[in-house]
């Protein structure tokens, strides 16, 4: 069991003080008795898609802090068009009982109604309503609110125009928080129907690193003398390729070197080239590694075909070799940008050391 009440309340003042706030506020009875409710019967787990975030709010928050959290969800990728990461859907307050079991919202009470007022007071402990109140406080996040595997962010405060700075210092935050759940429940669903366990064993005995590879993947080339394997699965179609060689290679970590890379290895894929025009780079993190990143568009020489690749080029110092790690899709008229996150998700579970829950 887990209730709202037992985590900021006295359990026996949990309906006893919804009885009071409904006697005060009868024009939302059901909104408040739902809160109360819901939140304290046994949890579920949430549904719906991972990449849809929704927003709810009254008229007037919508219009002072919708370009705030557009520009939030702004990430995303050329497929060639642009496609962002995360869709956002803005509902009004009172919509709340139907969309409690999604997995991303955010909820923003407006402490100048009555509504907003309630909602904080039901969700929020006392002096972090305070807070709220005085707007020296505005976001607060929890993790599996009403249900497992949800990322829960409410927003309150009287004045709107600093509830919107406060989101935009938080700007990096509140995607992280999203960003890392995504990755958690997807990482689960691609591996939901097993994995190529056969495969992941071959790549670890032959050429000592492997990745966990889900089911529906196969090993379409593999070249030992110039280090290269090609995997990748169908329909929609999506690859990833891993080169490697002795020792540090530092043409490949730099931008111009690893475009470079990246057109040698379209000659395994047969005739596929990186489009210069939209490409990008940066900095980051490819599992325990750090990692340049590039990003854009490919396209086939002779056929009309195209779409979003990302590559990581990481130097390995426990086994003295630099690796490129390639992933590209193409769907046409297809959301691409889930389809390739899912690609990048299994790419990042490559590994250069024995590692049993992949290989056992």
């Amino acid at each position: 069991m887990r209730c709202i009440s037992e985590k900021y309340f006295n359990f026996s003042l949990c309906i006893q003080k919804a009885r009071v706030v409904m006697k005060r506020y009868l024009i939302w009875p059901v909104v408040l008795s739902f809160v109360v409710i819901t939140s304290c019967s046994m949890q579920k787990t949430a549904r719906g898609p991972l990449d849809i975030v929704y927003v709810l709010s009254d008229e007037e928050s919508q219009k002072v802090l919708k370009p705030v959290i557009d520009t939030l969800m702004a990430f995303g990728i050329r497929a060639p068009e642009f496609q962002p990461f995360y869709e956002v859907k803005w509902f009004p307050l009172t919509n709340l009982p139907g969309l409690k079991m999604y997995h991303n919202l955010i909820v923003i009470a407006n402490l100048n109604t009555e509504l907003g007022k309630a909602l904080a007071r039901r969700i929020l402990p006392g002096d972090k309503y305070k807070m709220a109140f005085e707007d020296s406080l505005n976001l607060f996040f929890v993790q599996d609110f009403w249900v497992s595997e949800q990322v829960f962010f409410l927003i309150a405060g009287r004045d709107l125009s600093k509830v919107k700075e406060s989101i935009l210092a938080n700007i990096g935050w509140i995607y992280k928080k999203i960003d890392e759940n995504f990755a958690t429940q997807e990482k689960k669903y691609i591996f939901k129907y097993g994995e190529q366990k056969n495969i992941s064993r071959h790549l670890w005995e032959k050429y000592h690193w492997t990745m966990r590879i889900q089911h529906d993947y196969v090993l379409l080339r593999e070249y030992p003398d110039r280090g290269f394997v090609w995997l990748g699965r169908g329909f929609p179609y999506r690859w990833v390729s891993v080169s490697w060689a002795e020792g540090f290679k530092p043409d490949w970590m730099t931008e111009s070197g690893l475009y470079e890379k990246r057109n040698e290895i379209g000659k395994f894929y047969r005739d596929i080239r990186t489009d210069k025009r939209f490409l990008g780079y940066y900095w980051t993190k490819f599992g325990r590694w750090k990692a340049l990143k590039m990003y854009g568009l490919w396209y086939h020489e002779k056929e009309t075909k195209g779409g979003p690749f990302i590559t990581y080029a990481f130097y390995d110092l426990s086994t003295d070799r630099t690796f490129v790690v390639d992933m590209l899709v193409f769907a046409p008229g297809e959301k691409v940008t889930m389809l390739l996150r899912q690609v990048e998700l299994m790419a990042k579970t490559l590994t250069t050391t024995y590692d049993p829950k992949i290989l056992d």
